[in-house]
This record gives C-alpha cells, sequence and structure tokens, in this order.
C-alpha cells in the first residue's frame, strides 16, 4: 500500500514529537519560557500527527487521562458560576491547562524508545539539577539575585530532588558493581543537597514518605521495620544535632505556637498556612457543592478575613473553594486512577507512578502543586510517562499507517 504525504506528514510529526517529549521535560528544570514554547510546539505536532482523531481511544486506555480532562472540565465550567470577572476566571484557568497534558503527550511515549529517551532527559536534568545546586551553593555561579542554591524555588528544588532520589534507591538496589557505587554516589549527594543545602521542608517530608514507600514496595516486613528504625534514627539525630535542621524545628514551634492561641504569622510560615486553611474551610462551609466558582478564591478570601492571598498553600483547599465537593470528588477521582491503574503497568513503572502519586499528595497538603507552573508542569509530564507504559499498541487505523 502506498503512503500518502499526508500519512507521512502524520508519522514524521508524531516521531518528532517523541523526542520533542525529552526536550521538554528537560526545559520544566530551567527555563519557563522554553517550557512554553515546546508546550505549544507539542500541542502542534499532536494536531499534526492526527491523534486528535484517536482522543477517545486514548482517554478509554488510560482512564488517568480521563479524570485529568474531567477536572480541567470542572475548572472550565466554575468560570460561569461564581463573582469572578472574566479574566479572573479565565487567568486561573489558565493555570491549570498542564492537566490538557497527559492526553496530550500519551500517544507520543506509546513507544519505549520516546520513554527511553524521557527517562534519559529526566535523570540528565535531575543530576544537572543536584550538581549545580551544590556549585551554586560553593559559590561558583549564580542563576538568581539573591545567589540562592536552586535553579527554580526551594520547594521546586525540594520536589525534584526527593523523587530523583527515590527513583535513584530503585536504581542502586537492582544494580550491582560499579554502576551500583555510582547510583549510591548520587542518592547521597542528593541526600546532602536535601537536608544541608536546600533545607526545603516539602522537599525533606517528600522524601521520608518516599522511603517509606520504597520500603513497602521492594522489602519484607522486617525489612519495613527495619527500615523505619533507620529513618527514625536519621531524623532523630538530624533534629537533634545538625544546625541545618533550623526550618523543622522553626515548623514544629510554630505549630505549637499556633494551636496555643499564638501563631506566628510570616510570608511562608506554617502559622500562615494555619490561617490560609481556617479562612478556606470557611469559604467551603459557605458554599460547600459548587463552591465560589474559577479564579475567585482572592476575593472570597479577602471578604471572609479581611487579608490577601492568591492561594491557601493547600489544592485541596484551593479547589474545593473554587469548585465545591464536585471539584474535590474529580481530584480524588484523579488520584484514585493513579492509585488504581499503576496496579496494571509494568514493574517499574508501577513503582515510579506510585512513587508520583505519593508526591503529588504530600505536595498538595502544603501547596499547590498543580497550580504552579513548574510543578504542574512536572507532575503531569511524569504522569504521562509512567502511565504510557499501558498503551503498549496504537490505535489500528493508525497503526496500520505506521507499519507502512
Amino acid at each position: 500500500m502506498k503512503i500518502t504525504e499526508f500519512a507521512k506528514t502524520q508519522i514524521t510529526a508524531s516521531e518528532v514529537g517523541g523526542y520533542c517529549v525529552a526536550l521538554f521535560l528537560v526545559s520544566i528544570y530551567f527555563s519557563t519560557a522554553l517550557a512554553i514554547a515546546l508546550s505549544v510546539v507539542l500541542a502542534l505536532l499532536w494536531g499534526m500527527s492526527g491523534q486528535f482523531r484517536h482522543l477517545s481511544n486514548t482517554l478509554k486506555n488510560n482512564p488517568v487521562a480521563l479524570w485529568s480532562l474531567l477536572l480541567f472540565a470542572c475548572f472550565l465550567v466554575g468560570t460561569h458560576h461564581g463573582d469572578a470577572s472574566r479574566s479572573d476566571g479565565v487567568a486561573m484557568l489558565k493555570k491549570y491547562r498542564e492537566l490538557l497534558f497527559i492526553p496530550l503527550l500519551l500517544p507520543f511515549l506509546t513507544e519505549q524508545r520516546y520513554r527511553r529517551w524521557a527517562w534519559g532527559a529526566f535523570i540528565a536534568a535531575s543530576v544537572v539539577t543536584v550538581i549545580g545546586s551544590q556549585l551554586m551553593n560553593m559559590d561558583l555561579f549564580c542563576v538568581n539575585l539573591q545567589c540562592l542554591p536552586y535553579f527554580k524555588s526551594y520547594i521546586t528544588h525540594g520536589i525534584f530532588i526527593a523523587f530523583f532520589a527515590f527513583f535513584i534507591t530503585h536504581k542502586a538496589f537492582d544494580s550491582r558493581g560499579l554502576v551500583q557505587i555510582l547510583y549510591i554516589t548520587i542518592l547521597l549527594l542528593c541526600l546532602y543537597n536535601l537536608f544541608f543545602v536546600s533545607q526545603g521542608r516539602t522537599g525533606q517530608l517528600i522524601f521520608i514518605v518516599l522511603s517509606l514507600l520504597f520500603a513497602v514496595q521492594r522489602f519484607t516486613k522486617k525489612g519495613l521495620l527495619l527500615a523505619v528504625l533507620m529513618m527514625a534514627i536519621f531524623l532523630g539525630g538530624f533534629i537533634k544535632f545538625s544546625n541545618k535542621a533550623t526550618r523543622i524545628k522553626e515548623g514544629v514551634a510554630t505549630m505549637q505556637s499556633y494551636l496555643h492561641g499564638h501563631p506566628k504569622e510570616g510570608e511562608f510560615s506554617m502559622g500562615e498556612r494555619f490561617t490560609f486553611w481556617k479562612y478556606s474551610a470557611k469559604l467551603i462551609a459557605k458554599k460547600p457543592i459548587f463552591g465560589h466558582g474559577t479564579g475567585n478564591f482572592t476575593k472570597a478570601y479577602q471578604r471572609i478575613s479581611g487579608k490577601e492571598a492568591n492561594n491557601p498553600h493547600n489544592e485541596f483547599f484551593l479547589i474545593g473553594v473554587q469548585l465545591g465537593a464536585i471539584g474535590l470528588f474529580f481530584y480524588l477521582g484523579f488520584f484514585a486512577s493513579q492509585y488504581y491503574y499503576a496496579r496494571t503497568l509494568p514493574e517499574q513503572d508501577k513503582w515510579m507512578a506510585q512513587g508520583l502519586l505519593v508526591t503529588l499528595i504530600t505536595t498538595s497538603l502544603f501547596n499547590s502543586p498543580l497550580l504552579d507552573h513548574t510543578e504542574g508542569h512536572w507532575f503531569t509530564t511524569m504522569i504521562a510517562l509512567c502511565f504510557a507504559a499501558r498503551a503498549t499498541t496504537l490505535p489500528t487505523s493508525y497503526a496500520g499507517v505506521k507499519q507502512l
């Protein structure tokens, strides 16, 4: 059968898109402008490759993508109720556009070679991130005015390094000889960076939770108990003897102060987070079913508290205030779909998908990862990368063209 020029264009667009995903993943770590540009390129390639005709098949094969679209649809519907201005509603909707990336990126990653390229990009970007952070900490170069030791914010940096440490731990566990020594060296560098350089509490907490998840995934009950004991000893020693544990101690002190009725205010303090959450809960109680509308958090929060806030540093509260119980249902459904369908993945992809889910849930408790540009792009891209392993075959019509 003769391949038409149009079919050749589709095949080429699909192949270019596969490699472009790897470049897109790297750009998320280092350049917001490049990430935005590449997301547009990927959207164009998705259209040129004709994948929109197979969207229903993509959603059927990967229900996680369906739930991400449903959550985005909630935000879209939310722009039509509440008293937020149209511009505020659209601006908030744009911030959640990365929910569209999962169904958009999945078709480009169905072939294993493209997934290998993407995982390679993840490893390369993570290694550059941790080594670059160490060099910045030594004042060898700077990428921001404050000369802080990370390419993005300390919260974002902590998330990246914590998950990379989880990934490397699996690699070290499965390797032997010099390769295992190399992985262990990288893991130790990640730990040093997390606890003694960046000192972001979110990243440290994620690492602890992921370490326990790793033990559940790979050890027997005795191994799990030993892992918990070792983690407790490490944390106890770190908090007791290290002068780098200041932020953890401050967080605990702030929590105690707040619980005793003396909140300690600060731009990013736990005390301020508690205040955000208190008023957010009150806002949800006022409109528990449909919420106050997409983009209406700032105005609603100012009315009830007399203060300004762009978000409550908690994705659950942010979605609950804007979309009510309906929005929370779809966000929890998004989580549940990842939990359920991760079990159908090949073993390595399953472990990474579970790690991503735990990372996303933990981050959502103290930040708004889907709202934030870098975190949102990273999470949705990595989720697509893991769950693309479910789609081992192309749709029949497209596969026939691909094979010619």
